[in-house]
């Protein structure tokens, strides 16, 4: 149906325009009202990710990046290829 967003599960995937970073390195967006934590991975604000939901709160998630990103930062900076 058109108009109507998905609702967020644990361990769904989504793509999250991430918006910040936190000191410790995770990204931060949005899906929908619920604020998502991207961690393990550097990247940078105004991108688009794939992630999967790992832990869904009532106001906010943690999330993974999605594996078939073939080259990720993590939070020190190295390079995952």
């Amino acid at each position: 149906m058109e108009g109507i967003e998905r609702e967020l599960v644990e361990g769904g995937t989504y793509d999250v325009r991430v918006d910040a970073r936190n000191p410790k390195g995770e990204g931060i967006g949005k899906i929908n009202d619920i604020v998502v934590f991207v961690r393990n991975m550097k990247t940078r604000s105004g991108k688009t990710y794939p992630v999967k939901i790992t832990k869904l709160y009532r106001t906010f998630a943690y999330a993974e990046p999605v594996e078939e990103n073939s080259k990720l930062f993590i939070g020190n900076g190295s390079l995952i290829v």
